[in-house]
């Protein structure tokens, strides 16, 4: 498989802004992906809540179903990789409808498509198994598990540039034993595998030699939305990677726009170690409002009227934003004026 890869808004709090293809890898994806080191950035698109089960509505109804425009944007857009941040396919993530409705568009960029599953993968049931998603992504993404996690170095790791990228399945965190430390090591649940997983993993990376760690899956942590909001349940997910000193998360689950300040695990602000948290559910399925009242003071810009995509440029030790809107979208502006480091654990 091929594979190459905003200055704070003014905040405006009226619910809607605050400033089938055969190709697939025969074997599950772990962390055995590395990209040659010609390359001294790598620029990945990144969105979730992507295709409706029916045809995409057009320009006379840009509120809804515009995912043939969002995927214009990852197929022009010279993009390493992108990232799928779960509901790619509504409204159950069926194989019949990955093929109708997801492939024709955004499926254009298979090769470099990195996904994670969300809720309607499962159909909103975390005790099934997401049947439709795995045949059409392949064993590439059931990961060493099977259960839909797994990473990938971007770069030329461990030289520069380096990212460890961690694939993770949030609506396990919502079976049996949730996504923590399992009670009883000896009959963990499928939560309770990933969260092992992921520190084994973690730990595999230091930041030492890995020193930029971006991971994503569908359910936020932090959320100012109407439809759907915080999720404590991924609480373990970034306790693990709190400690790990990772740097950026990327959610969908939310049907809008939100980028945070750089957080602890309780959502206080800490710029020293903090994670940022994105949430891209702008894909194309529909906007979720913002709430009216008061706006988290870690919040820094958000809008729920444009479908669109978040571009993240990984450079060696620091990476930027900017967020794009489709065609037909309204304009927004959120782009990084200058390179963020990577968080550095303590010597």
């Amino acid at each position: 498989m091929r594979r190459t890869l905003v200055l704070v808004a003014v905040l405006v709090v009226a619910g809607s802004v605050i400033h089938a293809r055969a190709a697939r890898s025969p074997e599950p994806r772990t962390t055995q992906h590395r990209l040659g080191p010609a390359a001294t950035r790598y620029v990945i698109g990144a969105a979730g809540d992507i295709a409706c089960q029916d045809e995409a509505y057009g320009p006379g109804s840009p509120a809804n179903c515009q995912y043939d425009e969002t995927a214009d944007l990852i197929e022009r857009g010279g993009l390493a990789e992108v990232l799928l941040l779960g509901d790619n396919q509504y409204e159950r993530g069926t194989y019949a409808a990955y093929t109708s409705f997801f492939d024709p568009t955004w499926g254009r960029s298979f090769a470099n498509l990195s996904p994670t599953p969300g809720n309607h993968e499962y159909a909103n049931d975390p005790s099934s198994r997401p049947g439709g998603y795995f045949r059409y992504f392949g064993n590439r993404v059931r990961g060493p598990d099977g259960l839909g996690y797994y990473s990938f170095d971007l770069g030329a790791c461990p030289d520069d540039p380096c990212w460890h990228l961690i694939s993770l399945n949030s609506e396990l965190c919502f079976a049996a034993g949730g996504c923590g430390p399992a009670a009883d090591p000896s009959d963990p649940g499928p939560g309770n595998r990933m969260h092992a997983w992921l520190a084994a993993d973690l730990a595999e990376h230091p930041d030492a030699e890995y020193p930029c760690t971006l991971a994503y899956w569908h359910h936020p942590r932090f959320s100012f939305s109407t439809g759907s909001g915080a999720t404590s349940a991924v609480g373990p997910l970034w306790h693990l990677l709190y400690e790990a000193r990772a740097d950026v998360v990327l959610n969908g689950h939310s049907h809008n726009y939100q980028r945070w300040r750089p957080m602890d695990p309780d959502g206080e602000l800490d710029r020293v170690a903090g994670i940022r948290e994105f949430v891209v559910g702008t894909g194309g399925r529909s906007h979720y409002a913002l709430p009216s009242g008061t706006v988290p003071e870690n919040l820094l810009s958000a809008q729920a009227n444009a479908f669109g995509i978040l571009r993240l440029t990984l450079k060696a030790e620091a990476y930027r934003w900017r967020w794009v809107s489709a065609a037909g979208q309204p304009a927004f502006d959120d782009a990084s004026d200058h390179g963020v480091r990577c968080v550095r654990a303590s010597p």
